[in-house]
């Protein structure tokens, strides 16, 4: 199910969020913030199952794998 067709295609981190919501994410990150978090990149997979994006992103060195959406598991901080 990857939906990653047009990977020369660089977002938002908002974007992705929005075209991609409550997927698991994989994008090679072209800009950060002054804290160095990723603020643009390109999608390179896409994925229900974050299993499943980790086996396809494996030929990556440097990725930064998000879930667009709320958190699926409580989150204990």
């Amino acid at each position: 199910m990857n939906e990653a067709q047009d990977q020369s295609e660089e977002l938002t981190i908002d974007e992705i969020y929005k075209k991609y919501a409550n997927k698991w994410v994989a994008i090679i990150v072209t800009e950060r913030d002054k804290n160095l978090q990723p603020i643009k990149g390109k999608v390179v997979a896409v994925e229900l199952d974050r299993y499943r994006l980790w086996q396809q992103t494996q030929e990556y060195n440097d990725l930064c794998i998000f879930y667009a959406g709320d958190p699926i598991y409580p989150l204990m901080l």
